[in-house]
């Protein structure tokens, strides 16, 4: 009875125990595709560290094919899938005007591969990372040595967002600079004290912007405000 509920209201999740993405036969809208067989959950479904860099390292695995797979589909159905944004959206709204059927997990994934693809080829320093900070195993597009998220093209698909912004926006954030943005709010905070900062406050500035040390520059500017504020002080 549980299964025949699953199946009947919610045929593109999971049923306990057995795998999300299963083999089955590509509908009628879906000409010559294949759909993705993995037997784990969905990125979405797993519930610890271990599980979720288990399961996107086998996203990951599978992205060359599943990549080809979509961009495949997509030529055969007369959709553009380069870094376009009007492409993109129109690829999205197909995608929210399909009815949920069993492959739906598998086009979800593979969409959201090529559009993550898409990306990490137009942006010189991005990549596909697995999110650090959560139990769930979607890839996600970062740019740089910061690792900066620029996208989250797999849940954006799932979503039914505009696919069109997602790919503008990962084509348009700037890598984060976390020194710059220290030293920017360090410049707030200083123009509205008339005395220096102490260290307990200095130190959790640096934490809240995720830097263990001082960026010269604002080190500059403390030794600045203390001088004028206190010329006896020396420099910091």
């Amino acid at each position: 009875m549980r299964e025949l509920l699953w199946s009947t209201f919610l045929p593109w999740a999971r049923i306990p125990g057995t795998p999300s993405y299963r083999t089955v036969e590509a509908p009628a809208d879906l000409p010559g595709y294949r759909p993705y067989a993995g037997d784990h959950e969905l990125p979405g479904a797993t519930v610890d560290d271990t599980r979720s860099r288990r399961v996107y390292a086998r996203i990951l695995a599978a992205e060359p094919e599943r990549v080809a797979e979509a961009a495949a589909l997509l030529d055969r159905l007369g959709f553009g899938h380069g870094p376009d944004d009007e492409a993109w959206r129109a690829v999205g709204a197909w995608f929210a005007a399909r009815e949920p059927d069993a492959v739906t997990p598998s086009l979800a994934l593979d969409l959201g591969l090529l559009l993550g693809r898409r990306l990490v080829e137009a942006r010189e320093g991005a990549r596909w990372a697995a999110d650090a900070d959560s139990v769930q195993a979607y890839p996600q597009v970062v740019l740089g040595e910061s690792g900066t998220v620029i996208a989250l093209p797999l849940q954006a698909v799932e979503a039914h967002a505009d696919l069109g912004e997602v790919l503008t926006t990962g084509l348009e954030t700037a890598e984060h600079d976390a020194a710059a943005e220290f030293t920017a709010w360090l410049d707030e905070t200083l123009a509205e004290r008339e005395g220096p900062l102490d260290d307990g406050e200095v130190a959790w500035m640096l934490s809240e912007c995720g830097l263990e040390e001082l960026p010269d520059e604002a080190r500059e500017r403390l030794d600045e405000h203390a001088a004028r504020t206190d010329p006896t002080s020396g420099t910091a």
